[in-house]
């Protein structure tokens, strides 16, 4: 069982590990589709040091294009 946050109800939902639909191994970060039970969509959550590191390196680069 892990904890979720569903992006359509903003609430935190316990959910087992027969819900998760696939796994996706990249080269940044690993992706989890799971089955979400409050909404019945499925969600895709991404995880690892890579991906958090790319995300927050790409950020600041994101706002100066904004900005012009």
């Amino acid at each position: 069982m892990f904890l979720i946050t569903c992006p359509v109800t903003r609430t935190d939902e316990l959910v087992s590990d027969r819900r998760i639909r696939s796994v996706d191994n990249h080269p940044t970060h690993i992706a989890m589709h799971v089955e979400c039970p409050a909404c019945g969509a499925v969600h895709t959550y991404r995880t690892g040091r890579r991906w958090e590191h790319a995300e927050r390196s790409t950020a600041p680069q994101a706002k100066e294009l904004v900005a012009a």
